[in-house]
């Protein structure tokens, strides 16, 4: 058999093996792989994080009751992934690939979107003439639905989202995009995104990435409304989030610890970060203004800051955005 032969049997196996998945044929899924004790499924995903299938018997079982409880078919997701950047190498009986996944949109889970990019790998054995899958590895790419938008940046800033968060970015006029790149208007609040951009980058720079976030809070005046975005990085990418507010959340809850602050003042706290003026808070908490400033001047007091830009920016970095130091290299 002539290697274009055996390219053309592995990448019909590929597909075949996504399509009889999304089309809920077990059958036909398990003609794909080798029927085995050392058939091994590895991977990530965000809504579940690392797992580890070893095993046919366990793999097959597994995805034969998933099929069972959820029958619906996705043609769309079995015929319309594209399978981006393949890499196949070939020695004889065995032959090992690398690609990219990309779905026409996120499959949902519960309720919650799972990202549409996936970073797959197969390890394949010749079987009586016929290629089989003996390991299976994912990496899905991205953040499940969680109800936040965010920019997909490179390192240098440029804008690689062309989905609704592009099109939230142009309809924001504090934002901008300029020859490619994001910006913010206000130029001193565009220093502080640059910074954290470049930051971001730098976190996929060794041989181990991290993950972090970090708030970019533009000024605002006394009683006025604070606006907040965050910068994060994860799995070697850049994000620019519109608002995140379980790690607004998670941070605020670190920085009431930290400062002592009480539940009336981390409430304030809270939604001086979601953006409202004094007036709306005090609103909002069904109190008088002057009580809802005093809150504020007993949070600067115990923080020690004196306006409400500052009062976001540390309360929000309560936490240090990634670890400093790991166990040395590997």
């Amino acid at each position: 058999m002539h290697d274009d032969d055996d390219v053309a049997q592995i990448t019909a196996l590929i597909h075949r093996n996504r399509i009889a998945i999304w089309m809920r044929d077990f059958e036909a899924w398990s003609e794909c792989f080798v029927h085995a004790p050392y058939l091994s499924r590895w991977g990530w995903w965000a809504l579940g994080g690392m797992f580890v299938r070893q095993g046919w018997d366990d793999i097959s079982a597994r995805l034969h009751r998933e099929m069972l409880e959820r029958p619906e078919p996705w043609p769309d997701f079995a015929y319309n992934t594209k399978v981006v950047n393949l890499n196949l190498r070939i020695h004889g009986d065995l032959a090992w690939a690398t690609f990219e996944q990309h779905y026409p949109d996120g499959p949902v889970w519960e309720g919650a979107r799972g990202p549409g990019l996936a970073y797959e790998m197969r390890v394949f054995e010749r079987h009586y003439g016929e290629w089989k899958i003996a390991f299976l590895g994912l990496l899905d790419g991205g953040y499940p639905d969680d109800g936040v938008l965010r920019l997909r940046l490179d390192g240098e800033g440029r804008v690689l989202s062309t989905g609704p968060e592009l099109a939230r970015a142009l309809e924001d006029d504090d934002i901008a995009i300029r020859n490619g790149r994001l910006r913010i208007r206000d130029s001193r609040t565009d220093s502080k995104l640059q910074a954290a951009i470049r930051w971001a980058a730098k976190q996929d720079a060794a041989y181990m990435p991290f993950t972090g976030a970090v708030p970019i809070v533009m000024e605002s005046g006394e009683g006025l409304a604070t606006k907040v975005w965050w910068i994060s990085c994860e799995s070697g990418r850049v994000n620019f989030a519109f608002g995140d507010s379980r790690t607004t959340e998670a941070r605020l809850g670190a920085a009431a610890l930290i400062y002592g602050l009480s539940p009336a003042q981390r409430r304030v706290a809270a939604l001086v970060a979601d953006g409202l003026t004094l007036n709306e808070i005090a609103e909002r908490m069904g109190i008088t203004s002057n009580t809802a400033r005093t809150h504020l001047q007993r949070i600067f007091d115990k923080t020690g800051v004196h306006n409400q830009s500052a009062l976001v920016r540390v309360l929000l970095s309560a936490i240090a955005p990634v670890r400093k130091q790991y166990f040395g290299s590997v």
